[in-house]
C-alpha cells in the first residue's frame, strides 16, 4: 500500500494519522474508562430472568436505533421505533422511508452481533463497510452524487467541516481497516488494559470515519456502527455497545462540537472525544446496572417472602402472601385497592368483607413485611432486603 508524499489528505486532514498514544488520555478519563470495565464485567456475569435479559436487550437496541437515526433527522419517535422493532408498528406511506431506515439498521445491528460474538469474526474491510452502506441506504430518499456501497468521488462540505480529497478516500479507509485490525489482535496483551483500550480504539474508529466521510451520505450513521462493531468484537455486552449512540443522541450539541473541535484546535485533542464518550457511557452502563440490580432485589424480595411462609398452607396466609407480593415497591397502594392488584388477588377476595382485608394486611404488618400510613395505604417493607448487603460507610457522607 503505497503511503507516497502525493497523497493530498497528508497537506489537507494532517489529523488523520491512524495513530494515538494512550499518554493523551487524562487521569480522570481512565477513571472513566475503568469503571465502565468493571460495569461491563458486572453486567456480563450477571444472572438473569429470560425475559429481563430478552427486555434489557431490546430496549438497548431500540435507543441504539433511535439514537443513531433521530441524530441525523429521522422524525420517528422513540415509541414508534420501539413498535418497529417489536414488528407492532403502522407507520403511514409517507413516512415509509423512515421505518425502513431503522429496519435497515436493526438488521445490521443483528448481523455485526451474529457475525462478530463468535472467534472467527471476518476481518474489517472497505468492502464489508461499503457492503453495510449499501444496506443502510435501502429505501432512502435518492440524492445527488450519493451511489449506495460506494466511497464518493467528489468533494464534500458538512457544515464547516470538509471531508478528506475523495482519491483519497479508499486508501484511507483501507488504511483505517488496517490499523484496526491490527490493534484489535494486541487487545488481549494486558488483560487489565483489555476492555478500556478497547472503548478508546472504538471511539477512534469512530472519528476517523468522520474525519475520512467517505461516502456521499450516512457517514455519522455508518461511523456509529462501526464503533459498535468495535465494541462487540472486543467482548463488550450487546446492551453496553449501544449506549454510546443513545449517548450521543441527547447530547448532539456536545457531540457535534467536540467532532469539529477534534480536527481544529492545536494538537487535535481526539482525547477530549475519548473523554466526552467515556462519560456518556459510564452513565448508560449505571443506569443499566440500576436496572439489573432492582431486579436482582425483586427476586431476591420474592424469595424472602416465599421463606416467610414456608409450610403455611392456609387460605388466609397464601392470601397474606400473594397480596405482599402483588403490591408495588415503587408506590403506595390505598387500602382498597389492594385486592384488584391482580386477577388471583381479586378471586381470593372475591367473597370477603373489608375486615378480611384489614386483618390480613395488619397481619402483614405486625411481620415486618408491610408498612401502613393512614391516608396513603400500604407499600411492600422491600428495604428489610438491605440487611443482607455487605455493610459499608455510607460514602457520600462527611469525614
Amino acid at each position: 500500500m503505497s503511503t507516497t508524499p502525493n497523497r493530498r489528505y497528508l497537506s489537507t486532514h494532517p489529523w488523520i494519522t491512524f495513530s494515538f498514544s494512550a499518554d493523551r488520555v487524562s487521569p480522570r478519563t481512565w477513571v472513566l474508562l475503568g469503571e465502565a470495565a468493571s460495569k461491563c464485567e458486572h453486567l456480563a456475569g450477571s444472572a438473569m430472568p429470560p425475559s429481563f435479559a430478552e427486555g434489557l436487550n431490546r430496549i438497548s437496541l431500540e435507543r441504539g436505533a433511535y439514537g443513531t437515526t433521530s441524530i441525523e433527522g429521522n422524525t420517528l419517535t422513540e415509541a414508534e421505533v420501539r413498535d418497529i422493532v417489536e414488528g407492532a408498528a403502522n407507520t403511514p406511506p409517507s413516512r415509509a422511508y423512515q421505518r425502513q431506515e431503522i429496519e435497515n439498521l436493526v438488521s445490521l445491528f443483528n448481523d455485526i452481533i451474529q457475525e462478530c460474538l463468535p472467534d472467527n469474526a471476518p476481518p474489517l474491510s472497505a468492502t464489508r463497510l461499503k457492503a453495510q452502506h449499501a444496506r443502510l441506504m435501502v429505501g432512502q430518499p435518492a440524492k445527488e452524487d450519493v451511489v449506495p456501497g460506494e466511497f464518493r468521488t467528489h468533494d464534500v462540505l458538512v457544515g464547516r467541516y470538509r471531508g478528506a480529497p475523495p482519491e483519497d478516500c479508499e486508501y484511507l479507509v483501507d488504511r483505517l481497516c488496517e490499523w484496526l485490525n491490527n490493534e484489535l489482535s494486541q487487545l488481549g496483551d494486558d488483560p487489565a488494559l483489555r476492555t478500556p483500550m478497547a472503548f478508546i480504539l472504538a471511539t477512534l474508529a469512530h472519528l476517523h470515519l468522520t474525519w475520512i466521510h467517505p461516502f456521499g451520505d450516512g457517514n455519522g450513521r455508518m461511523s456509529r456502527l462501526l464503533e459498535f462493531e468495535l465494541l462487540i468484537r472486543a467482548g463488550v455486552p450487546v446492551p453496553a455497545a449501544h449506549l454510546l449512540s443513545d449517548h450521543y443522541n441527547k447530547t448532539r450539541d456536545m457531540y457535534y462540537s467536540i467532532l469539529e473541535q477534534t480536527s481544529v484546535r492545536p494538537g487535535y485533542p481526539a482525547e477530549d472525544f475519548v473523554h466526552y464518550a467515556a462519560q456518556g457511557l459510564v452513565d448508560g452502563l449505571r443506569e443499566q446496572i440500576a436496572q439489573v440490580q432492582e431486579m436482582q432485589l425483586s427476586i431476591m424480595w420474592q424469595s424472602y417472602v416465599h421463606d416467610r411462609f414456608h409450610g403455611q398452607h392456609t387460605q388466609a396466609r397464601t392470601r397474606m402472601r400473594d397480596l405482599v407480593l402483588a403490591l408495588p415497591a415503587d408506590r403506595w397502594t390505598p387500602i382498597g385497592d389492594v385486592t384488584t392488584l391482580d386477577r388471583g388477588l381479586a378471586e381470593a377476595y372475591r367473597n370477603k368483607t373489608s375486615k378480611t382485608v384489614t386483618r390480613d394486611v395488619n397481619g402483614l404488618v405486625k411481620m415486618g413485611l408491610v408498612e401502613k400510613q393512614r391516608g396513603r395505604g400500604v407499600r411492600p417493607r422491600v428495604e428489610v432486603m438491605s440487611a443482607f448487603l455487605p455493610p459499608r460507610r455510607d460514602p457520600s457522607a462527611g469525614q
